[in-house]
């Protein structure tokens, strides 16, 4: 048990840097730690940015580790590009894949992120080719940097940017990027499992215990309004964990039935809470995170 940690929870809590967006990476791992965390994902594009080395000694100094990072295919200096990003920009990411692979390693990251688009300019059977053919080759590639790829299901259908939306479906639930990810051929891809999407397409605890021991690479957590019918909400309605709907123990039990013991990171969009004074919500993140999988009355 680490000693400041302060309730026994059944993940490591990590923070995504999108809950404190604006904030440069120093702030940002200054804030996370001074908060609680132990783990925080990353921009690995704005890890490079700064300079892995110079990451590295922030991190000792926190006492931080990396349990993920987006970017594996990035779109600017922080965001990161969808899987299905048009095929100019793929082939040029794969020019320079290597060099942010290296410095996954050098952070000791080992989960490389990405977002499968829920839909697309393409018909579905095409998109869905496209879509194993990269799966592959990015998880196969990372590979051989001992980092593991994990691919988030996006299943909100309103208020998408535009990099994710388009005419016809692709993909959008978890047995739906499980299923593709065995076709994929590959045995370096997971899913990405995130509590809101899941909440968004039924909150069906089979939709995680059917991806089976291992078939987990990550888990992000946000809960979901009180009120409104699922596939209504949007990311921009994401709240700290507990402060909403989510049946939480239902939750944290399909992920100990697969054995999940990573982390689980709190991401939120949510403009209202992220105007909030920076200290405020990585603290109110930690609290979240700790606090969430106990209900409110045992905690009294």
């Amino acid at each position: 048990m680490i000693a400041h940690r302060e309730t026994a929870a059944p993940f490591l809590p990590c923070l995504n840097p999108a809950t404190l967006s604006g904030v440069d990476l120093p702030d940002f791992l200054a804030l996370a730690s001074a908060a609680g965390f132990e783990a925080v994902e990353l921009s690995i594009q704005q890890a490079q940015a700064v300079g892995a080395a110079k990451v590295r000694d922030l991190l000792a100094e926190h006492g931080l580790t990396v349990a993920a990072a987006s970017g594996i295919l990035p779109a600017g200096p922080i965001l990161p590009a969808p899987l299905l990003v048009d095929t100019a920009a793929y082939d040029e990411h794969l020019l320079t894949l290597p060099a942010r692979l290296k410095t996954f390693t050098e952070l000791g990251c080992p989960v490389a992120t990405t977002v499968l688009n829920p839909f697309s300019p393409l018909d579905q059977g095409e998109a869905l080719a496209l879509a194993r053919r990269r799966i592959a080759r990015l998880a196969d590639t990372a590979a051989e940097y001992g980092v593991r790829l994990a691919v988030e299901a996006v299943s909100v259908v309103d208020g998408l940017p535009p990099e994710l939306a388009g005419p016809h479906p692709v993909a959008a639930t978890l047995p739906a990027v499980a299923e593709l990810l065995h076709e994929s051929g590959t045995a370096n891809a997971a899913v990405l499992v995130d509590s809101f999407h899941w909440a968004v397409s039924g909150a069906d605890p089979r939709h995680i215990t059917d991806l089976g021991t291992g078939g987990i690479g990550h888990v992000q957590v946000a809960d979901v309004p009180h009120a409104g019918p699922p596939h209504g909400w949007t990311d921009g309605l994401r709240l700290f964990p507990g402060d909403g709907a989510l049946e939480w123990s239902a939750f944290a039990d399909a992920l100990t039935q697969v054995d999940y013991t990573g982390t689980a990171s709190v991401e939120l969009f949510n403009p209202v809470l992220r105007a909030l004074p920076e200290d405020e919500i990585a603290a109110r993140s930690y609290r979240a995170a700790t606090g969430c999988w106990t209900p409110e009355e045992a905690r009294r």
